[in-house]
């Protein structure tokens, strides 16, 4: 198959790597140092073993000249979506299934829908209707991703998972049976690719665990773990993870937030922060809307009050506006 890699850093680099590993004729769309050592050396994937495994990849910063595509997977932040997605217009007319990887809530999440009889409003996801227009809801895919990886320098991939699992799942039955004919091509003994009926469930399952730490560790600078395991920020955490499993118990997910001892179980969490913090760390553009603000938003529609929620979001999008993360406030 011919797959194109849109944002080939660390979690894409890796399986942009995957891909070559199963003999496909893959494309990365990269940038700077990064895509510069990718053109001259080729894509590198370093095991958690140490061995390196260099892929000759096509390698651009635009995907003007790239011919059709069988399968479309995008790894990039949800504010740079819409903006590379619309460069591959051309690339997505004849049907080719988009698999997005991202953190929180899909853009397509209302897709076929309900909760208590009522589709949730997801405007904050798409606002100008940018996303659904460019993937028609029959190739829009989601994946869940519990892999750990690294860029270590332009163009080598540092892989830090024993075990690598990648979750997928479609908007509609069309599109669930499209990526099903393709799941056997992807598998490879370093990564395993799972289709899910509903996507969503595992969605939240992941947001919750992001939703306990990316906040407290964007406001105060610290890990995962130092965020997880001190006794004054801990309350805090376990807050937003209880508010964010109340909220998907209103949606039907029942039982997420049987989790929590586990999730705040001592010596819990990563020593690193996460993704959101990085980025405010950087100045780069922040995940708000798909991780928290949405959150809110379907509390509020499904009358589930998020109060340590609506605390917190205030001071993480004023964080972000002072690093220029964030849209600045409405006049």
């Amino acid at each position: 198959m011919r797959i194109l890699v849109l944002g080939a850093g660390a979690v894409g680099g890796f399986l942009a790597g995957v891909f070559h590993e199963k003999g496909h004729d893959v494309s990365v769309l990269a940038r700077g140092p990064h895509l510069a050592a990718i053109k001259s050396g080729g894509l590198r994937v370093r095991t958690p073993d140490g061995h390196v495994i260099t892929c000759a990849v096509t390698a651009k910063d635009t995907p003007d000249d790239l011919g059709p595509q069988d399968l479309i997977v995008t790894t990039l932040k949800a504010p740079a979506l819409a903006g590379v997605l619309t460069s591959c217009a051309h690339l997505l007319r004849r049907g080719t299934p988009v698999i997005t990887a991202m953190n929180g809530v899909f853009w397509w999440y209302g897709t076929g829908f309900s909760a208590g009889g009522q589709t949730p409003d997801c405007t904050r996801l798409d606002p100008d209707g940018t996303l659904a227009n460019l993937v028609p809801a029959d190739q829009a895919v989601g994946m869940v991703i519990h892999s750990t990886n690294q860029v270590v320098e332009p163009g080598l991939i540092q892989n830090r998972s024993a075990r690598n699992r990648f979750v997928i799942g479609a908007a509609t039955p069309a599109g669930a049976d499209q990526i099903k004919a393709m799941l056997p091509s992807l598998q490879t003994p370093s990564a395993r690719f799972e289709l899910e009926e509903d996507l969503r469930r595992p969605m939240w399952h992941k947001l919750l665990r992001n939703l306990s730490t990316a906040p407290a560790s964007v406001l105060t600078g610290g890990m995962a773990y130092e965020v997880l395991n001190d006794p004054d920020a801990q309350p805090v955490a376990r807050a937003l993870f209880l508010e964010g499993a109340a909220v998907a118990q209103a949606h039907g997910f029942d039982g997420l937030g049987d989790d929590v001892d586990k999730v705040f179980a001592p010596g819990a969490g990563a020593h690193q922060k996460p993704s959101m913090s990085q980025d405010v760390d950087l100045g780069r553009p922040m995940e708000i809307d798909t991780m928290l603000r949405i959150v809110q938003d379907f509390g509020r529609q499904v009358g589930v009050p998020t109060p340590t929620l609506d605390v917190v979001i205030g001071l993480v999008i004023l964080r972000a506006r002072l690093a220029g993360g964030y849209p600045p406030a409405s006049p």
